[in-house]
């Protein structure tokens, strides 16, 4: 028969070899994500944050691509399909491309990443370095106060609002702001056709009016660009 101090003792010995455990696998995690490069030596190739008090919806995408920081553009590529969707959804007045980014201000749209650091693929972004720029977005939005803020894609709508979140729910917030999300627009996500996409768009454009509706005017933007 054991007696109860001995059991104790036993469970006591079996947390502390489990929390030694997990530490050590923790450890063993963090070591195993490749660190990002300083700053330094990307900040002047990325792309800069179009942001502005008041804005209606600010499009999140994960990270830029190389190619999209080298020409300047967010979604530079011709085969993204976020410019086409965005022309079809009735949120602009007109067709509009990558050289249109910074005009989106105009009529209360704005484009930023979760994070900034360009890469060939998000496979080059460390968990721990999607976790930082997630709480740097978080200081972003919260400064703009838009209305809505639209993931391009649901790795960075989950990683910011819940692994559970998902396209068409209208019940999520981020740094005090509604949250939506739309289908990738990137190639790789065949899963979605451009069909897909655009519907999607006009959910967005939908949630936008029920929200201008029940707010009332707006106050006055105020144009800025930052990095």
């Amino acid at each position: 028969m054991v007696e109860p101090g001995a059991t104790a003792a036993v469970r006591a010995s079996d947390v502390v070899a489990r929390c030694r455990r997990e530490a050590a696998l923790t450890a063993r995690r963090k070591k195993s994500e490749p660190a990002s490069p300083p700053a330094e030596t990307w900040e002047a190739e990325t792309l800069p944050d179009y942001l502005q008090p008041g804005l209606d919806v600010v499009f999140v995408g994960l990270n830029p691509g190389l190619y999209s920081a080298r020409v300047g553009h967010y979604f530079a590529n011709t085969v993204n399909r976020f410019w086409k969707a965005l022309s079809a959804s009735g949120l602009v007045p007109e067709p509009v491309g990558p050289a249109d980014d910074a005009r989106l201000l105009e009529w209360g749209i704005g484009l930023t990443d979760v994070v900034k650091r360009p890469t060939r693929g998000i496979d080059e972004v460390s968990r721990a370095e999607f976790r930082r720029g997630a709480a740097a977005l978080h200081t972003r939005i919260a400064a703009c106060t838009p209305s809505i803020v639209c993931f391009n894609g649901l790795v960075g709508y989950r990683l910011c609002c819940g692994n559970d979140a998902g396209l068409g729910d209208r019940t999520r917030h981020f740094a005090g702001a509604h949250a939506f999300a739309v289908p990738s627009t990137s190639p790789r996500n065949a899963r979605y056709t451009f069909e897909n996409i655009v519907a999607a768009f006009h959910d967005l454009r939908a949630f936008k009016s029920e929200l201008d509706a029940a707010a009332g005017p707006r106050r006055p933007r105020r144009q800025t660009v930052s990095r």
